[in-house]
């Protein structure tokens, strides 16, 4: 049998690791939505696996660990022949520097994806990514307005970015959310989902919530763990708020956890397409966010949730308060929300994509080695 002809389309998924956080959601939530029958999954964590690595549920995936320093090192080259694969895809610049390099000696075409980052750019890093990006089979961004950016940021024509939106399983987050709804509602708990890293801005929240009228009885949950964690539990004695606010660190139960929530908060300096985001929406959850990256195109802002400019306390203070202190305002964001996520984010169309991207890929590869010489 030619490799050509051959079956399942085998797919490397090339991360830095498999450690709690949104990319590695997704990547999960990927391998365990293939068609099993056409797509066979194996995962190449450059530094280490990590937590998520559990969540995969396709027996056959393999995840290989490298770790890898920085600098060339052939054993990525290598695994992608032994492996045999008909497709690498690279995650975010670190993931793409090296697969792609390796991808070429191995001969295997590349599928890159950018899942969010921070600009600006340097500029030999920019001039790296322009000269793996002419030899890539395809590249794409989760949101419109990081494609425009990478552009912009990286110097190549528009449209060298295709969009693929992130999707959620929605019906998970719903049926999970009516299991987890708190039967007493005397208050007010907010919440976030996400690594505590500065780049998602838990430090803002926390200013935030200590604004709020002291009479509101308000209570905020942070969801995750992450090398910001002393800073925030500093600033909650600091602000004096140690008795409302709880770090909950990394938990398996997200879904439960989301559907306590009466307000959901990411104030994120930077984003990609957050699933986080996706997942409380999905969850019935009021949502507020940060005007960055693909937020603006997951909440249509005043209808599904609201937005505040990035790095704006007061706003960010106002929305919450706004949202906190009317019912009514909470219950009509979180329905139009769930409606969204349902409608335009669920982990279908996301899956189809994918594959769609895949097949043509590899259709293309097989013609290119079939097709005889000087045609």
């Amino acid at each position: 049998m030619t490799r050509a002809a051959r079956v399942p389309i085998h797919v490397g998924h090339v991360v830095l690791s498999l450690r709690a956080g949104g990319l590695e959601n997704g990547v999960v939530n990927v391998i365990n939505g293939l068609n099993r029958g056409e797509f066979l999954s194996t995962v190449c964590c450059l530094q280490s696996s990590g937590e998520f690595a559990r969540r995969i549920t396709d027996e056959r995936c393999q995840v290989l660990e490298f770790g890898l320093r920085p600098g060339n090192d052939p054993r990525l080259a290598r695994a992608f022949k032994t492996l045999r694969l008909d497709i690498v895809h690279t995650r975010n610049a670190e993931a793409f520097f090296y697969g792609a390099l390796a991808s070429r000696l191995a001969g295997a075409p590349v599928v890159h994806s950018e899942h969010g980052r921070t600009f600006p750019e340097k500029w030999h890093r920019a001039l790296l990514q322009r000269w793996l990006l002419r030899s890539t089979a395809s590249a794409f961004a989760v949101s419109g307005q990081l494609a425009e950016q990478l552009v912009a940021e990286i110097g190549v024509p528009a449209g060298s970015f295709k969009v693929i939106y992130n999707g959620v399983d929605t019906a998970k987050f719903a049926g999970a959310a009516r299991r987890g709804r708190r039967e007493r509602r005397d208050d007010i708990l907010i919440g976030s989902v996400g690594r505590l890293a500065a780049v998602k801005n838990y430090q803002l929240l926390l200013q935030a919530v200590a604004r709020l009228p002291q009479e509101l009885p308000w209570r905020l949950v942070l969801i995750g763990d992450g090398p910001e964690r002393e800073s925030l539990q500093q600033t909650i004695g600091q602000l004096g708020i140690g008795a409302r606010v709880s770090l909950l660190g990394h938990r398996d139960d997200v879904a439960e956890l989301l559907g306590d929530l009466d307000i959901f908060v990411l104030p994120s300096v930077s984003e990609g397409m957050s699933n986080t985001l996706l997942e409380a929406m999905a969850a019935g959850v009021a949502v507020i966010a940060s005007d960055v990256g693909g937020n603006r195109e997951i909440i249509e802002a005043g209808r599904s949730g609201l937005l505040f400019a990035p790095g704006d306390l007061q706003a960010a203070a106002q929305a919450i308060q706004q949202v906190a202190g009317d019912a009514q305002l909470r219950s009509r964001l979180a329905s139009a929300g769930a409606q969204r996520a349902v409608t335009t984010f669920g982990l279908a169309t996301m899956l189809s994509a994918y594959e769609d991207l895949y097949r043509s890929v590899r259709r293309t590869t097989s013609d290119q080695l079939t097709r005889p010489l000087g045609a």
